[in-house]
């Protein structure tokens, strides 16, 4: 038995892949041997007739992860486009089944993991398979990464309330880019702690941090002063 947490997006490009990074500096530098699992990736990188997961491999670098990267993320696609798509072009016939054994042999050898899905909660795996059907399948609790700027409080709410009209317990939103000084972004804040009732992180904008350019620029720093690794430990649900 393993604790573990699923980090969806309110969108795609919200900075999930970053934000998990930090999450798992964080559980490893604290003593928490803890792995990282990403079902499907579209937009792979192909180096001498390799599939490289750009997402997977940022994660397992600034998390010092020995493991390989097949077995946390077993469907990697070089299409930068949905997975159920992805996998169509490619010709290549995704598994749930396959999904779950991967991460259980995870779950093995590691009694915490972070499991980061692809965009948001509506992004098909399969034509008819949803995220969220993984999730709740998994029966994991989420926290949402959300843009902290103009158009938040719409995507960040429509996107908690689906989740729990699906059952799925939300335990938390980390609003990326915040700034404090921008006139919208603390209204944003309250704002959606107000109407979700839901606790709030809130991450600055980072400097020289590029997932494509395995750039960390100062993300370990960010992380370690605004983010409370024990809350999150504490959010994670036995499965």
């Amino acid at each position: 038995m393993s604790k573990g947490i699923f980090i969806v997006g309110t969108d795609t490009d919200v900075g999930k892949t970053v934000v998990t990074a930090g999450l798992m500096h964080l559980l490893r530098s604290k003593g928490y041997p803890a792995c990282y699992f990403k079902p499907v990736l579209s937009g792979a990188t192909l180096k001498e007739d390799t599939l490289i997961p750009g997402d997977t491999h940022f994660v397992k670098t600034i998390g010092k992860l020995s493991e390989p990267l097949e077995n946390m993320t077993p469907y990697r696609f070089r299409t930068p486009v949905s997975p159920h798509l992805a996998a169509e072009i490619e010709n290549i016939q995704i598994k749930i089944t396959t999904i779950k054994e991967n991460l259980c042999k995870l779950r093995e050898k590691y009694p915490y993991m972070v499991i980061e899905g692809a965009g948001g909660l509506i992004v098909p795996i399969l034509k008819n398979y949803m995220l969220y059907d993984l999730i709740k399948e998994l029966n994991l609790p989420i926290l949402i990464v959300a843009r902290a700027g103009l158009g938040t409080i719409n995507h960040t709410i429509l996107t908690v309330n689906f989740a729990k009209s699906l059952g799925i317990e939300v335990k938390g939103i980390i609003l990326n880019g915040y700034d404090p000084s921008n006139i919208c972004h603390p209204d944003n804040k309250k704002t959606i702690e107000r109407i979700t009732n839901l606790p709030i992180f809130t991450i600055p904008k980072l400097k020289n941090v590029h997932v494509e350019k395995m750039e960390y620029g100062n993300l370990k720093e960010v992380f370690e002063e605004n983010i409370s690794i024990e809350k999150i430990v504490k959010w994670m649900k036995t499965y």
